[in-house]
């Protein structure tokens, strides 16, 4: 039961230090400290070294407390993320509408296909290479 409050104090500091930062904690953050406490844990299965698995996990948690306590958090969250405009389907892309046709959809130029011989394969590709552009922002095959 040890290891368990031992690794619940560890994950409620760091939780703690990420809401003090004003933003949620990133998955990786809780995973890696979980990990160490699990393999304290499997160690601890030894009887022998089960008192030495606990005292290093409370360590671990001193260790974590002496780096938050007292100290403003330094690390840009970039939390909240920017809004999205309504043109664009991609973060980052270039949210610029290139309007059109009658197909123009998010910003997208499908070309029309009324009494031409725009074949729905060559449409398909506009759509895509419309799409890689906006993920990209630069155009297909550029």
């Amino acid at each position: 039961m040890g290891l368990f409050f031992a690794w619940a104090i560890g994950e409620s500091i760091i939780v703690y230090r990420w809401v003090k930062a004003k933003a949620p904690p990133a998955p990786g953050a809780l995973l890696l400290p979980t990990g160490l406490f699990l393999g304290l844990a499997i160690l601890s299965e030894y009887q022998p070294a089960r008192s030495t698995a606990t005292a290093f996990a409370y360590a671990v948690d001193l260790a974590i407390l002496l780096q938050v306590v007292g100290k403003q958090p330094a690390q840009a969250t970039g939390w909240p993320p920017p809004k999205i405009p309504a043109t664009q389907i991609w973060p980052g892309g270039s949210g610029s509408a290139t309007g059109g046709g009658s197909g123009s959809s998010a910003g997208l130029h499908i070309p029309s296909v009324q009494g031409s011989a725009i074949s729905e394969t060559q449409q398909a590709g506009g759509f895509l290479r419309g799409v890689i552009q906006q993920a990209f922002g630069k155009p297909f095959g550029a």
